[in-house]
């Protein structure tokens, strides 16, 4: 489903809905196409090598920019428009910074989720994917992004997270569920994809 908007958006060729690119590809079925090539590769660079930080803003944007940096001119930055999808409307842009700085502060008041209990574990990180997910700081990637985020938090735990190993439909209701702040489903998800 695409992202509705408010106002004129920057983001797009001329008359078009289609991103401006670095590859200038006008046509959406390809430029589909080399996104998904290249965010792929580097998502599957990304599970071999992390990108380290403190899971503050700056972390999730290097993700960003590392993920979408050879494609998108706004990888790496935080969007400029206000956006929802269907009837959920995401953060306002303006609030974007201030919203996920509450976020890290609470994280980090839990410690990062460090030495808890594994169902409280799957609780609290269900309640951050889901917190993260309606800020949608980015335009366009957020859900890469967030899951690359959240399995990089997983894994400092000791988690190792295989988001391949989720069916994609069960992983994006359980996001829709948690909009409403049921968690559950996001957590049975979480917990399902854990490498055993």
């Amino acid at each position: 489903m695409k992202y509705n908007i408010d106002g004129k958006s920057t983001y797009f060729y001329k008359n078009s809905d289609i991103f401006v690119n670095y590859f200038d590809v006008r046509d959406e079925n390809i430029l589909t196409l080399i996104e998904t090539d290249i965010t792929l590769n580097r998502i599957s660079e990304l599970s071999a090598n992390p990108i380290k930080g403190r899971f503050g803003i700056t972390h999730l944007l290097r993700i960003h920019k590392y993920i979408f940096g050879d494609i998108y001119p706004f990888a790496g930055k935080t969007r400029n428009v206000n956006i929802s999808k269907g009837t959920t409307p995401f953060c306002s842009c303006e609030y974007i910074y201030i919203n996920f700085e509450l976020i890290y502060t609470q994280l980090k008041k839990e410690n990062f989720l460090k030495h808890l209990d594994i169902n409280i574990f799957f609780e609290r990180l269900a309640y951050y994917m889901s917190e993260i997910n309606m800020i949608h700081p980015f335009r366009e990637g957020n859900g890469r992004t967030i899951r690359e985020y959240i399995r990089c938090l997983a894994l400092v735990n000791g988690y190792v997270i295989n988001w391949n190993s989720l069916d994609k439909d069960q992983l994006l209701n359980a996001i829709i569920m948690s909009v409403n702040k049921d968690y559950s489903s996001l957590k049975d998800c979480l917990y399902k994809s854990i490498e055993k």
